[in-house]
């Protein structure tokens, strides 16, 4: 019988045990990272335990995000948190990861589940308020959530003159000589850039039909130019890989 363990039970001891199971079982994993933003999520079959390691087969993508972020998150169904756990070596050639240091992770900074892509050349994106103030600033990556939530990150100066939950209104071309789209939301987010002096803006609102497809049409093409990206990684490190082995 399958137990499913508490929060308060998830000790290193209970992660590796649970992985004992899948193994035992041939049940695989789910592993989660992100590339550039996007998401990349494959399962993953456990191949080994030791008291200290576990080994996994894996995804050629993954082993690209695991060498990139220098960590993964693991996903089962036996546990009720999503585990993170950092590479001691992955082998390109035959797709193995040896994972370490199992823990639950008190925050994930980033996001498991939708893509945030930044645009390929400048877009210059106008920010104005129902006030009549106007300011220009650049695009840093924009995402479509759930319920056709349309979140814009931006740089600003630290000296905006906005605040937090004001209303904003967005307008942009993500191509150059395409429709001008706009949003319109409110500041969700105004944060300090460390050793700079700038603020990140986050804009969270919404589009009419038309410009919300059309974003949903930009972030489907990067997504595609990203996942295009991962495989030219893959390759360049198992010739790397390969090379070495001579």
């Amino acid at each position: 019988m399958r137990v499913r363990l508490k929060n308060d039970e998830i000790t290193t001891e209970a992660i590796l045990e649970s992985l004992r199971n899948h193994l035992t079982e041939q049940r695989p994993v789910t592993l989660l990272n992100t590339y550039h933003g996007v998401p990349i999520t494959y399962e993953a079959d456990v191949a080994m335990i030791h008291p200290r390691y576990v080994g996994l087969i894996i995804h050629p993508y993954q082993a690209v995000c695991i060498k990139h972020e220098r960590r993964t998150y693991i996903k089962s169904k036996a546990l009720p948190s999503i585990i993170r756990a950092v590479p001691a070596s992955i082998d390109y050639t035959n797709q193995v990861v040896l994972l370490k240091n199992f823990q639950v992770p008190k925050s994930i900074s980033v996001d498991l589940k939708h893509s945030w892509v930044a645009p390929e050349k400048a877009v210059i994106v106008e920010i104005g308020s129902e006030g009549g103030m106007s300011f220009n600033s650049k695009l840093s990556k924009i995402a479509v959530l759930d319920n056709n939530r349309i979140r814009v990150v931006l740089e600003v100066p630290q000296n905006f003159p906005f605040n937090r939950f004001d209303d904003i209104e967005l307008a942009f071309r993500l191509n150059e000589g395409g429709d001008l789209l706009q949003v319109m939301g409110v500041m969700y987010s105004f944060v300090k850039i460390r050793n700079r002096n700038q603020k990140k803006l986050e804009v969270e609102g919404k589009a009419a039909m038309g410009d919300e497809i059309t974003i949903l049409a930009y972030i489907a093409r990067r997504e595609d130019q990203i996942m295009g990206a991962v495989d030219k990684a893959y390759k360049k490190l198992r010739k790397v890989k390969k090379g070495w082995n001579k």
